[in-house]
């Protein structure tokens, strides 16, 4: 672990680690030249955080997804009937920016929904959101 310089003021140094962790478990470093930010055991394990960011819908009735890392197609390819039957609450993550979502998935299966603090709140608008989004043809956010 390295250590943070301390603070200009003179404070005590900042004992957090420095090192980028895990963009999934967030609980091991991430391997250096790795893409998606993973450790090698989400690696091996084919697990991958899927992050969406989310806007106002139109009219300002619920949430609407504004851009994703993969296409409304590929999600509504590869995730429409899993979040279609998805039943689990999403957990809220201080991690996650403001208005962002994540699905954490496995190979084919996805595990769990995780939303930012700020969205904590509105759990039900999020997963339709979601929905919507897995739901439209389009090739493009």
């Amino acid at each position: 672990m390295r250590e943070r310089p301390s603070a200009p003021d003179g404070g005590a140094p900042d004992l957090r680690r420095s090192d980028p962790m895990c963009r999934v478990c967030q609980k091991r470093p991430e391997i250096p030249d790795e893409r998606s930010g993973r450790c090698e055991a989400c690696v091996k394990a084919g697990r991958m955080a899927l992050r969406f960011r989310l806007a106002p819908g139109p009219g300002g009735a619920g949430l609407r997804v504004k851009a994703g890392e993969i296409s409304p197609r590929a999600l509504r390819q590869k995730w429409l009937s899993q979040l279609q039957a998805y039943g689990s609450q999403p957990q809220p993550r201080p991690h996650l920016g403001l208005h962002e979502a994540e699905l954490v998935v496995a190979k084919d299966h996805l595990e769990t929904i995780r939303v930012a603090a700020d969205l904590a709140g509105q759990v039900p608008a999020v997963l339709e959101a979601l929905r919507q989004a897995a739901a439209r043809t389009d090739a493009s956010w």
